[in-house]
């Protein structure tokens, strides 16, 4: 069943540059929204906020999808086509599960495998994305774009082992190589990689596993924040 998921998740993936993604509006009350190929989007709408609650069965991992990926990330979706991430799916198993919220009124929900959860815009490897409902609630059909970033040429982690919040922050810093972070936001690539070597020193140490996720989690932020700026400098050279 695994393998036969991992064939559908390709099939979802887009050689182009967008997927379509069905967008709902929201009313006082709750909602569930199928999600293609297999799972379920509950959705609540409070006076200022929607309540998400995702359940998918039967995934594989997302290194399945290439040895870069570690994470699957849950994106809203606007009806222009913007996308805020939400959080990454928590696993039992097979089973992926996660509780959020977004301020959008108006939804539908996008999840891509990722390198790492704090990532700012999705990946090409499209995994699940919400379709109508059965009801006669109002939707309209998004196109949203994915793919932005090429994750293909980040070398595989010379280390390994661990979990897979530490495979996560490995990749970050390797993301923040390939963007020349080094070069164009020195000093967050030096905290970053100063917080990946003490996340290492943690996990040779059998540390506690709470000890090496904080610190897995504060290479994950510093090396996001040395990609965002180093590409925002290189851009307007």
């Amino acid at each position: 069943m695994i393998t036969a998921l991992v064939l559908v998740v390709s099939l979802l993936t887009m050689q182009g540059k967008t997927t379509d993604v069905t967008v709902v509006t929201l009313s006082r009350g709750a909602l569930s929204v199928p999600l293609q190929p297999t799972g379920k989007a509950d959705l609540k709408r409070d006076p200022t906020m929607t309540r998400i609650s995702i359940e998918v069965d039967r995934v594989a991992p997302p290194s399945s999808l290439g040895p870069v990926f570690n994470s699957f990330v849950v994106w809203a979706v606007s009806p222009e086509g913007y996308y805020q991430n939400v959080g990454e799916l928590a696993f039992d198993k097979d089973r992926g599960r996660l509780e959020t919220t977004t301020p959008f009124d108006q939804i539908g929900i996008l999840i891509t495998a990722e390198p790492h959860h704090l990532v700012d815009r999705p990946s090409a490897a499209v995994a699940f994305r919400s379709l109508a409902p059965k009801n006669d609630i109002r939707r309209q059909t998004v196109s949203v774009e994915v793919g932005a970033y090429d994750y293909s040429n980040i070398a595989p982690a010379n280390s390994s082992g661990g979990p897979s919040i530490v495979a996560e922050a490995r990749a970050a810093v390797r993301i923040a190589e390939a963007a020349k972070a080094e070069r164009f936001a020195e000093s967050d690539y030096r905290r970053a990689r100063a917080a990946l070597d003490t996340t290492e020193q943690l996990l040779s140490r059998a540390s506690p596993a709470d000890i090496i996720a904080e610190s897995a989690n504060e290479t994950i932020r510093r090396s996001q924040r040395a990609v965002t700026l180093a590409r925002a400098k290189s851009n307007s050279q």
